[in-house]
């Protein structure tokens, strides 16, 4: 079985897959999704949970999110030590991420000196190497 901090980090990016979804058109498929991993536990207990996400869900727009991720993260938690076997689905879950997490170009320089060029996505314009 996968260590605990390995676990608690796969269901608090899960959670925050599901949570991310929650408000979009590509809802159907992360619950279905979530749906196999509740499945892991028997029929009630898939019911249970669905119940519970489709409330959520139900409500997503007035729901503190950081609220409802902390929550979902419990639970998918709980869900994977109770069923170890439940582990691949919740990592499959946590490789979702959120589509504005997806791509980007991100530049990060502190103390340092002389030129920097960076080329990224959506960029315009010419590049002057020559020096002055």
């Amino acid at each position: 079985m996968l260590e605990q901090a390995q676990l608690v980090g796969m269901a608090g990016a899960a959670a925050a897959a599901l949570v991310a979804e929650m408000t979009k058109e590509s809802w159907a498929s992360m619950r279905s999704l979530a749906a196999r991993l509740f499945r892991r536990g028997g029929q009630e207990e898939e019911e249970r949970q669905l119940a519970r996400l489709d409330a959520d869900q139900a409500q997503a727009a007035t729901l503190d999110q950081a609220a409802v991720q902390e929550r979902w993260s419990r639970r998918l938690l709980t869900l994977v030590e109770d069923f170890p076997e439940a582990a691949d689905d919740l990592a499959a879950m946590a490789r979702c991420k959120p589509e504005e997490q997806q791509s980007g170009v991100s530049q990060s320089a502190e103390n340092n000196t002389g030129s920097v060029i960076q080329i990224g996505r959506d960029n315009s314009g010419s590049l002057n190497t020559e020096r002055r």
